[in-house]
């Protein structure tokens, strides 16, 4: 197996913890961005405990300085998998939370994606950039407008 070192975003729970974990466990040098400081210590402990190759760093997509976080690292693969969820009937949600989840799921990954490929072209390194989406992405669900189009835009965007 070839090593890869693999840099994940939205790390410390669901989806993105499990994949930072798998990664590791199958021998790849992992780079786990979490949103909350207290998503450190609990990945920390487990990487510590089961012996992977696992750095934990807090990063929030939405901030600027701390997208520039990913220059530091000389990385093989950016899982972009950090997104949040809104909800509502599209006649009472109000446009600036449906800004806000584009704004995360779609222009803040698009950034740091920016980022990490400048970083690996003036290395001239190869890479590879996977965006996470949802089946929602391409089956709406009622209700969940935002969501869905944030999704449905990343994999357009992806493709």
């Amino acid at each position: 197996m070839n090593k890869k070192r693999v840099f994940i975003t939205g790390a410390g729970s669901g989806l993105g913890n499990i994949a930072a974990i798998e990664l590791a466990k199958r021998g790849h040098s992992v780079i786990a961005a979490v949103h909350y400081v207290n998503q450190i210590e609990p990945l920390k402990k487990l990487s510590k405990e089961e012996n992977l190759d696992i750095e934990v760093l807090k990063l929030d997509i939405l901030d600027e300085e701390e997208r520039k976080l990913i220059l530091k690292y000389d990385i093989d693969v950016l899982i972009c998998n950090a997104a949040i969820g809104d909800s509502g009937s599209v006649a009472d949600i109000l446009v600036d939370r449906i800004e806000k989840v584009f704004n995360t799921n779609v222009f803040c990954n698009i950034r740091l994606v920016q980022l990490a490929l400048r970083n690996m072209i003036s290395k001239q390194k190869k890479g590879r950039i996977v965006f996470l989406s949802s089946l929602a992405g391409r089956i709406p669900f009622t209700f969940l407008s935002p969501y869905c189009a944030s999704k449905f835009a990343i994999e357009c965007f992806a493709n």
